[in-house]
C-alpha cells in the first residue's frame, strides 16, 4: 500500500499525545495512509489532520509531531497522485502545512508553560484516564501544560517544514507550486528571523510569469520584511496593489491602492486562483489596509468613495463602508443604543462621502441592522434625506 514507511511516524510515541478527540494513537495509521495507493485513505488521512490534529484550528500536543511527519513525507512520489478530479495530494498536503502555520501565527507567547513539569507518573495518569474517556482531564492544570507546551513547539517544528516546503517553490505544477508559496510564507512568519526567509522567494520572482505567481510572492516578501518598493512599478495593477499592502508609510504605496480601488469590482476578478490574504472579496483587503495608514481622508477618498458606490449591505457593511464612516467621522463618542448628534462643519471630503452614501439604493434596506449600526456609530441618521441634507 505505502510507496516509503513515512520518516518520524514510528519514532513518535502517539499514545502519549492527544488530538482534538482524545489519545492520538490513532493518528499514525492516518498518516502512514497519506503516502499509501489508496485514494480513499488518503483523504480519510487528510480528513483526520484537519478534524482532530488541527480541529478547527487549534493546536494540540499531536499537532507539532504531526507537522514534522508530514514535511518529512513531501516528497514521497506517491504525492504526485491526482484524484478522480485532478486535484493533486501534494497541493491538498501542502494547505494543511499552511494551515498548521496559520495556526501558529495566532499565538504571539510561544514560551514554555510557567509551571512546574508534571512527573511522568502525572503524565501517564492522564493519558489513561483520557483513553478510558474519563471528560475531567480537559479541564485539568495537565491538560493546560500539554496545550502550552504544544503552541510552545510549533515555530520549531514550522521551521523544520521550511526545507522541504521551499523545494516545491519552482516546481512544475502550477497548483504545487500555488499551495507552496502560500504554506512557505506561512511557516516562515513565525520564524524569530523571518526576513532571513526571503531569498527563496526572490528566486522564484525571477521565473515567475503568471499574475497569481507574481502576486503571491510579493506579498509573502513583504509579509517577512522584504522591501517591496521596486514592484510598485510593475506593469500589473494587482502586483502593484500586493506590493504596496505591506508599504505602510509610502505614499507611493497608498497613491497605488487608491488607484486600484478606483474599480473595486475589477480587483475582485484580478485573480484565477486568489492569494490566501484575501479571504474574500479582494477589495475588502485593500480598503482595509488604506484606511488603517496614517493619513488625511483627502488622500484616499477616491478609494473610499469607489468602494461605497459599488457596496450593498450585510457583510459589504462591516468590511468596507462602515469603517470608511469611522475614518470619515473619527472620535465620535458612541455609546450602544445611543445615536450621537449628527456630524456639524462637515468639510467637502466628508460631505462627499455623505452623498455617495445617498445615491446607492443598495445601501438603505429598511431591516438591514448592519447599515443602522454603522449610520449610529457616527450620529447619522437611518432617514436618508436627512443625511442627503447634511451633505448639501
Amino acid at each position: 500500500m505505502s510507496s516509503t514507511t513515512p520518516p518520524l511516524v514510528d519514532e513518535v510515541d502517539w499514545s502519549r499525545l492527544f488530538h482534538a478527540y482524545g489519545v492520538a494513537s490513532d493518528t499514525s495509521a492516518h498518516l502512514g495512509a497519506l503516502v499509501s495507493d489508496d485514494d480513499a485513505a488518503f483523504a480519510a488521512g487528510l480528513d483526520h489532520l484537519y478534524g482532530a490534529v488541527l480541529h478547527q484550528g487549534t493546536v494540540y500536543p499531536a499537532t507539532a509531531p504531526a507537522l514534522r511527519a508530514v514535511a518529512g513525507m513531501l516528497h514521497d512520489p506517491v504525492l504526485r497522485r491526482h484524484d478522480e478530479r485532478g486535484r493533486s495530494r501534494l497541493a491538498a498536503l501542502l494547505g494543511w502545512v499552511d494551515a498548521v502555520g496559520d495556526s501558529a501565527s495566532w499565538h504571539e507567547d510561544t514560551r514554555e508553560p510557567d509551571a512546574v513539569e508534571p512527573t511522568e507518573e502525572d503524565v501517564d495518569a492522564f493519558y489513561r484516564a483520557m483513553a478510558e474517556d474519563d471528560e475531567s482531564v480537559w479541564e485539568s492544570d495537565l491538560n493546560d501544560y500539554l496545550w502550552g507546551r504544544s503552541i510552545a513547539e510549533l515555530p520549531a517544528a514550522c521551521g523544520a517544514a521550511l526545507p522541504p516546503v521551499s523545494a516545491f517553490l519552482t516546481d512544475d505544477d502550477e497548483a504545487v507550486r500555488l499551495a507552496a508559496l502560500d504554506t512557505y510564507v506561512r511557516l516562515a512568519a513565525v520564524q524569530p528571523d523571518r526576513a532571513t526567509s526571503t531569498a527563496p522567494l526572490t528566486a522564484a520572482l525571477d521565473s515567475a510569469s503568471g499574475r497569481d505567481e507574481r502576486a503571491v510572492l510579493v506579498l509573502g516578501l513583504g509579509d517577512l520584511g522584504a522591501d517591496t518598493t521596486r514592484w510598485l512599478a510593475d506593469d500589473d495593477p494587482a502586483v502593484r496593489a500586493c506590493a504596496a499592502l505591506s508599504l505602510t508609510r509610502s505614499a507611493g504605496a497608498t497613491a497605488a491602492l487608491v488607484e486600484a480601488l478606483r474599480d473595486p469590482l475589477a480587483a475582485d476578478e484580478w485573480f484565477t486562483r486568489r492569494p490566501s490574504r484575501f479571504d474574500r472579496r479582494v477589495h475588502f483587503g485593500l480598503v482595509a489596509n488604506l484606511l488603517a495608514r496614517d493619513t488625511g481622508l483627502a488622500e484616499i477618498l477616491p478609494a473610499c468613495l469607489s468602494a461605497i458606490r459599488v457596496a450593498k449591505g450585510g457583510l459589504w457593511v462591516t468590511m468596507t463602508w462602515g469603517p470608511i464612516l469611522l475614518r470619515t467621522f473619527p472620535g465620535v463618542d458612541f455609546q450602544p443604543g445611543v445615536r450621537p448628534d449628527p456630524p456639524r462643519d462637515l468639510d467637502e471630503p466628508q460631505k462627499a462621502v455623505l452623498r455617495e452614501l445617498v445615491a446607492n439604493d443598495d445601501l438603505w434596506a429598511p431591516h438591514d441592522g448592519n447599515a443602522s449600526l454603522a449610520r449610529m456609530r457616527v450620529g447619522l441618521p437611518d432617514d436618508r434625506d436627512a443625511v442627503a441634507r447634511l451633505a448639501s
